[in-house]
Formats: structure tokens, C-alpha cells, sequence
């Protein structure tokens, strides 16, 4: 048996140091991806227009589900009036519906939406991109979960940090033409 060339130790060295930096921060593609972005998409498409959380009844903040690129695109405004305001874009890319946020963290998580077994729900996970950090351990949307409740809809989203869950932060928000709302301007 003869020595290992140079480029065979070239090319095995490459695929060790590729194979190390691939696994540095904690990131993986997400597996569960739901099949059917499009039912998905027309979930968000139902939330179309403004929504009021109602934990303060006289000065209620918002979020705003809109539809824009002939509705191939909704883009929701979060926390619409409040200093922590937040923008996350939805869109189908083959086939799978995806997100790009733009946290008040000022990074920007990717995420897919995945298979759920609870009625009515629709979930997101990072896909491992998050835009504007060093590594994926650092805080971050890591999930976020809509779920459609009579008059109602209930937000949460799942803040994560060296790779477990750090922290949730829930809303439950009605239509901001609802009677439940007073002077819902924000």
C-alpha cells in the first residue's frame, strides 16, 4: 500500500474542518416541514387586518396582517405602535411556507412552518439562519404558534438561547372592529 496523496489529504482534511464548522451552532434543517405551504398561507391570508391585544382595554396595541406581491406575500407588523415594533414577511419557497422576522432584538430569525397536530394551529420553527448574530445560540425567535380560537386568536412565540427554550411571551388578540375593543387606534 502506498501513501495517501496530497490531494487526498487535502480533500480529507476539507471535509473534517467543513464537517466542524457545519456543527458550531447548534442549527439543523428543519425536518417536520409541513407539506402543504399553500393551506398554510391561506391561514395567515384569513388574518388580513388589525388585530387589538387586550391587556390594557383603553390603549391597546396591535398587530397588522397584510397582503401584498398579489397575495403571495403577507407581512405582518407586530406590536404595531410600541417601541418594540416587529415586521415578519410569510412567503412559499417550493412549495414550503416560510418567514423572515425582524425582531426588536435587531437579528432575523428564519423560520418553516411545520406539522402541528392541534387543530387550528399553525406553527413556525427556525430553520437555524438567523440573520445578524454570531451563532444561532444567541437569543432568538426560535418558534412562533398561531392559534385560531372562536372570536379570537392566541400568539405565542417561543424565545430561545443556547439552544433551549428561554422564554415565551403570549397574546391573545381580537379583531380591532370587535366589540370587546374601545378606540382601537394604534
Amino acid at each position: 500500500m502506498g501513501t495517501i496523496s496530497s490531494k487526498m489529504q487535502f480533500m480529507i482534511w476539507a471535509l473534517i474542518f467543513f464537517s466542524i464548522a457545519a456543527c458550531n451552532n447548534n442549527s439543523a434543517p428543519v425536518n417536520t416541514a409541513a407539506p402543504d405551504g399553500q393551506a398554510s398561507l391561506d391561514y395567515l391570508k384569513g388574518l388580513e387586518g388589525q388585530w387589538v391585544v387586550l391587556e390594557d382595554k383603553e390603549s391597546p396595541f396591535g398587530w397588522e396582517f397584510d397582503l401584498t406581491s398579489r397575495g403571495g406575500v403577507v407581512v405582518e407588523r407586530l406590536k404595531v405602535g410600541t417601541p418594540t415594533e416587529m415586521t415578519t414577511n410569510y412567503y412559499l419557497d417550493s412549495g414550503k411556507l416560510q418567514a423572515a422576522h425582524f425582531c426588536q432584538l435587531q437579528n432575523q430569525p428564519h423560520l418553516t412552518s411545520i406539522i402541528t397536530e392541534i387543530e387550528g394551529d399553525l406553527h413556525f420553527e427556525c430553520n437555524g439562519v438567523v440573520g445578524n448574530t454570531k451563532s444561532h445560540d444567541e437569543l432568538h425567535m426560535h418558534g412562533v404558534h398561531f392559534q385560531k380560537k372562536d372570536d379570537s386568536l392566541v400568539i405565542w412565540m417561543d424565545m430561545h438561547e443556547n439552544g433551549k427554550l428561554s422564554f415565551k411571551t403570549t397574546y391573545e388578540l381580537v379583531r380591532a372592529n370587535s366589540t370587546n375593543v374601545k378606540n382601537a387606534k394604534f
